[in-house]
């Protein structure tokens, strides 16, 4: 089967989409300003301003900037483009709306040639060139680079890219301008899938970037002056507020049909909903919970999709208890997961047997760890009886802070006390998440999301180097003969072997996948949203978008 058609086929598994109609337009945020009265007096044109919640969400990332981000694609897609996107349903790689128009690999899959789209030019009217993906990838990939993410997901495979984060080379030796359309990146060891990596590869415009490597994450560049190739441009900002773009007429595309694009920021997903009822915005994600009260409301249309992001508990290796299995396991055992799909859920989302979220990589004989508090607590006798000590009070961070993320983990601590775990959550931001999380590893198992797409999934938490102190030699051989699968045959039984062991070992403990949704105003025309693993990114046409009369 070719692997365009296997895509197709896992997200079709899974995909649904409900529509209504009819709405009033929403209100401008304080401090932007709304059509006038004089023009709506002289029967000028109303000014086209569409407003949104874009980063309320699991997908969401609010006020954060590329490369450090690990969401916020739905609004960072706006400003800049990323090399290659995925289609509308996040089912297939496509060159609309990207930078590339087309990309192949040599016979063995080490060099991989990237044909660029001609006519793309920067907000401030410079062409866009393979030099700037070239200068966006060493940017990003310095020695003292302040990012969480790289141009690719697996950079150390690129030829050279090793020695320049160590600082021991002047650029990476394997990313090759070839002319001002033609980007060639070479590989250590051979990659059939490596473009999927590129889905963030965001370019950044070398004449613009004003900033160093080190500044890349608290450059006021962000938020005065980003230059990007986006269908629309910066406008303004204020901080907690809003963010305003006005459209792109350079934009290769045709130059969008919005006045005004303008993302504001919500404490809280209930903020954003209630400015929606209320008028003041067009769009914003929500839970399923929330969706269900929308769904014969004329007034507005739901966008529903499979998240293919993987709930899980995960835990930290550095602490002892974790590196036992029994330990794990007992944590699946004691949670009723069966009732939290049904009473919480509302049957929105399904059982995931692994950290894998497409079911067509699931082994027919998984172990979904059926509800067993007698089991779990036998379990933990036996770890507890080598020497395992789970007596202390654990907390449990995560940046879910939904009133259904809230009923869920209420169920875990409920759940967790009945078989002697003694665990409380904490909801907290996304800064200070990471902060506790990835960089201090101050915590002691985290309820969390991690995406993949249907030709990758992210290992980068597994294998050598990773940063939870997992050290598993049986582990890094399945991720080996996974990367190097050339076939879709191939691919799908090392994926598939790969989630089998998760499953048995429950690496982390790994809980379901859902749908989730955005709740748009019905007179919002040509618009599209999708809630992929991190906002996408995903073609949208948001040059399309407006506001029907």
């Amino acid at each position: 089967m070719p692997f365009n058609k296997m895509l197709l086929f896992l997200a079709s598994a899974v995909l649904s989409m409900a529509l209504a109609a009819c709405a009033a337009t929403p209100a401008a945020p304080t401090g932007v300003e709304d059509a006038t009265e004089e023009a709506v007096a002289s029967d000028a044109p109303v000014e086209q301003v569409l407003i949104g919640g874009f980063d309320v969400g699991p997908g969401g990332d609010p006020q954060g900037v590329l490369y450090n981000n690990g969401a916020g694609n739905v609004w960072f897609s706006k400003l800049f483009t990323p090399l290659i996107l995925m289609t509308e349903d996040f089912s297939e790689h496509t060159a609309e709306g990207a930078l590339a128009l087309s990309w192949e690999a040599n016979a063995a899959a080490d060099v991989w040639t990237f044909a660029l789209r001609d006519g793309v030019k920067w907000h401030d009217g410079e062409d866009f060139t393979a030099q700037d993906l070239k200068f966006t990838a060493e940017l990003t990939s310095a020695p003292d680079a302040a990012v969480t993410r790289y141009f690719a997901g697996r950079p150390q495979n690129v030829v050279g890219w090793n020695e320049f984060n160590a600082g021991e080379a002047d650029a990476i030796a394997g990313i090759t301008v070839v002319d001002d359309l033609t980007l060639e990146i070479a590989l250590l060891q051979p990659d059939p899938r490596f473009f999927d990596q590129l889905r963030g590869f965001y370019a950044l415009p070398a004449h613009a970037v004003d900033f160093a490597p080190a500044e890349l994450q608290s450059a006021d560049w962000w938020w005065t002056n980003p230059v990007g190739t986006g269908p629309f441009k910066f406008s303004a900002y204020a901080k907690d507020q809003f963010m305003e773009l006005a459209p792109n007429e350079h934009y290769w595309d045709g130059a969008p049909q919005l006045d005004k694009l303008i993302n504001r920021y919500f404490v809280d997903e209930t903020a954003a909903v209630l400015a929606l009822e209320s008028g003041d915005i067009h769009f914003t994600y929500v839970s399923a919970d929330v969706a269900a009260r929308f769904a014969d409301n004329p007034d507005f249309q739901i966008f529903e999709g499979p998240s293919f992001v993987t709930n899980l508990f995960n835990f930290n290796y550095h602490h002892e208890a974790w590196r036992d299995v029994r330990v794990r396991q007992a944590l699946l055992y004691g949670i009723d997961r069966a009732a939290i799909l049904r009473d919480v859920f509302n049957g929105t989302a399904q059982a995931t047997p692994c950290n894998d979220p497409y079911p067509a990589f699931w082994p027919e004989d998984a172990n979904y760890y059926a509800y067993d508090p007698d089991r779990a607590r036998q379990l933990l006798a036996d770890a507890a009886a080598d020497g395992i000590d789970l007596s202390a009070a654990f907390e449990i961070p995560t940046y879910y802070t939904s009133q259904l993320a809230k009923d869920i983990l209420t169920v875990f601590q409920a759940n967790l006390a009945d078989i002697g775990v003694d665990a409380t959550p904490a909801f907290v931001d996304v800064p200070t998440w990471r902060n506790v999380v990835e960089q201090n590893m101050d915590f002691d198992f985290t309820y969390r999301g991690y995406g993949a797409g249907p030709a990758s999934i992210g290992t980068d938490w597994y294998t050598e180097g990773n940063i939870w102190g997992l050290d598993d030699p049986a582990y890094e051989t399945l991720v080996a003969d996974m990367n190097a699968a050339f076939s879709f045959d191939e691919y799908r039984d090392a994926r598939t072997a790969l989630c089998r062991y998760q499953n048995e070992q429950q690496t982390f403990a790994y809980f379901w996948v859902s749908t989730r949704y955005g709740i748009a105003s019905a007179n919002v025309a040509d618009f599209h949203y999708f809630p992929a693993p991190g906002g996408g990114p995903y073609v949208d046409r948001a040059q399309l978008w407006h506001i029907a009369e």
